[in-house]
């Protein structure tokens, strides 16, 4: 039988306000700002735009309404290094807030529309609201546990067990989401995702034939559809 791959819902790319990372917490609403100010935040960016760059000066917090965004860094011998793909919801720039500047290069990987949250007005809440400073102390938490079971893949997992446990987790993310079609869209291309778990783009591509002929999943394009999410969820451990 053939499968059927149907289009995402619009709402798996984009988050109501309650599904953001910040919650029913919108800081330019405690801020008292009008909605005129509020929607001014919200800046729109094409595939591929660079939204910072590395090394830039830290002055605020990209919170991801729709689309999604890769970051990186450049190598000595300037290559990209990628370290991370941010979905709706998903807030960007915690680790800069101690070191004063962003770690990394901020990049589309399409059209996306971002919030802008500036970490000023943020810290002038911190001290004020208790609900403001558990939200960050909470954020911060799920950065440092996400950081830590990527350099658990990283360092004890092989090849196919890092691109099990990859697709795995983005299927549970876009399941927060709201998604919970087992038909799942890649955002990013299997040249960044190769980049993203330190494989090569041939490993990536015979690990996906060799999942499709075991029956986990089949691939059409940049759809991903899973069969049996329990045996994906065997080879991700």
């Amino acid at each position: 039988m053939q499968t059927k791959y149907k289009s995402l819902r619009s709402k798996s790319y984009s988050v109501p306000c309650e599904l953001c990372s910040v919650g029913s917490l919108c800081i330019p609403m405690l801020l008292n700002n009008t909605l005129h100010t509020v929607l001014d935040r919200k800046k729109s960016y094409i595939k591929d735009e660079i939204l910072i760059h590395e090394n830039t000066f830290f002055t605020k917090l990209f919170i991801i309404h729709s689309g999604a965004l890769k970051t990186y860094v450049t190598t000595s011998d300037g290559n990209e290094q990628i370290n991370g793909f941010y979905l709706p919801g998903d807030i960007v720039g915690l680790d800069s807030i101690s070191t004063k500047v962003y770690n990394y290069t901020v990049k589309a990987l399409n059209n996306v529309a971002i919030c802008e949250l500036d970490y000023d007005e943020l810290m002038s809440l911190v001290d004020t609201n208790k609900s403001v400073r558990d939200m960050i102390f909470k954020l911060l938490s799920s950065d440092i546990y996400n950081y830590q079971k990527l350099v658990l893949c990283y360092s004890q997992k092989k090849a196919d067990e890092r691109l099990a446990y990859f697709i795995y987790s983005l299927y549970k993310r876009y399941e927060k989401r709201g998604h919970t079609s087992l038909n799942i869209k890649l955002s990013m291309s299997r040249t960044d995702i190769a980049n993203y778990l330190g494989l090569t783009i041939e490993t990536v591509s015979r690990i996906l034939t060799k999942f499709q002929e075991i029956d986990v999943l089949s691939v059409k394009g940049k759809y991903i559809f899973i069969k049996n999410l329990n045996a994906l969820i065997v080879l991700g451990k």
